[in-house]
């Protein structure tokens, strides 16, 4: 749910009237494909926390009785808090889900956000930007982010995000991925 123009935390009560009613119909889309999960996407700045969690629990109830759940993803303003997911998970309550991305946290707080993200996820983002022609990430440690998720338990599904110029490059970097994540899964 990557509506940029939407603020469900907004102070102007019509803002976040019109975002939560945008976000509802989008709800009913993500039924209708037989989605699990949906993700509001976060704002560039850190909002109130109570207006935050009542938008959260608003979808939330509205969510649930359709089969879906909401996800939280370090994006926007939380990229440089590694504590954010397990605080905003806990003023939410039930019903909200931890979606890490390994390549949205900041060089600082990645590891220690994984960390602390990774033991509340229903599913993550495993975000390989660029990959060498060996097949190695040298934007950050990948084999790190997977060994942190694996110990704290998480299984997956770990969703890929991976770009490349061409639709070839595009598959041989998939692969080499997935050739990755089983390797170490068969390692642990």
């Amino acid at each position: 749910m990557n509506q940029k123009e939407l603020d469900m935390t907004s102070t102007d009560a019509d803002v976040r009237k019109r975002s939560l009613d945008e976000y509802r119909r989008t709800i009913d889309a993500a039924q209708r494909l037989g989605c699990r999960w949906v993700r509001p996407l976060p704002g560039s700045k850190r909002p109130n926390l109570v207006l935050l969690a009542a938008a959260y629990r608003e979808l939330i109830d509205y969510a649930k009785p359709r089969g879906i759940e909401l996800l939280i993803e370090n994006f926007g303003w939380m990229q440089d808090d590694p504590a954010v997911i397990p605080l905003v998970i806990k003023e939410v309550g039930p019903g909200l889900h931890a979606q890490p991305d390994t390549g949205n946290w900041t060089d600082q707080s990645r590891y220690e956000g994984l960390a602390k993200a990774f033991p509340l996820a229903v599913t993550c983002d495993f975000k390989a930007k660029e990959l060498s022609p060996t097949g190695e990430h040298t934007a950050y440690d990948l084999h790190r982010c997977f060994t942190i998720g694996w110990q704290s338990g998480f299984r997956g599904p770990w969703c890929f995000e991976h770009a490349h110029a061409d639709l070839p490059g595009l598959w041989r970097g998939l692969i080499k991925l997935r050739d990755l994540l089983r390797k170490w899964m068969d390692s642990m």
